[in-house]
């Protein structure tokens, strides 16, 4: 489990996925951390894969699975964005809409918060990644 990292930001479990390529072989081991830390029992929890540059279907799978644990758990998951440049297998599964995404930490972090007017990233039909542009107030 050493390609997964934990820290508690402002109440919210964060599991940093430190891997370039995250894919079949890596997806067992991040439910096992989940699992062993008892992070599926948080109630409000961030999958940072913004340090991948490609996540296999079989990982973008696993991140499904954690969300619905979570989900069953009573808990909120949200997703800070990979650098990825293929997005065909994020748009087919749709994970934009399934999952709230963001930029970065920090505008994940935010959005936990009720008032918060930080902007979800989302992905067109064309495969174009919608990424809201950071302002002052994020």
């Amino acid at each position: 489990m050493e390609n997964f990292s934990l820290k508690i930001i402002e109440h919210i479990a964060v599991v940093k996925v430190e891997l370039i390529s995250a894919t079949l072989r890596d997806s067992q081991a991040l439910w096992d951390l989940m699992d062993v830390e008892s992070i599926f029992e948080k109630k409000k929890i961030i999958i940072d894969l913004s340090s991948c540059n490609f996540i296999d279907s079989t990982f973008i799978g696993m991140i499904i699975k954690i969300y619905r644990q979570v989900s069953k758990n009573g808990g909120s998951m949200k997703i800070v964005f990979p650098q990825v440049t293929e997005l065909e297998s994020f748009r087919v599964i749709g994970i934009t809409k399934i999952i709230s995404c963001f930029p970065t930490i920090s505008t994940a972090v935010e959005s936990f918060n009720p008032d918060s007017t930080v902007r979800k990233i989302s992905i067109e039909a064309n495969n174009k990644l919608n990424r809201p542009v950071a302002n002052k107030n994020n």
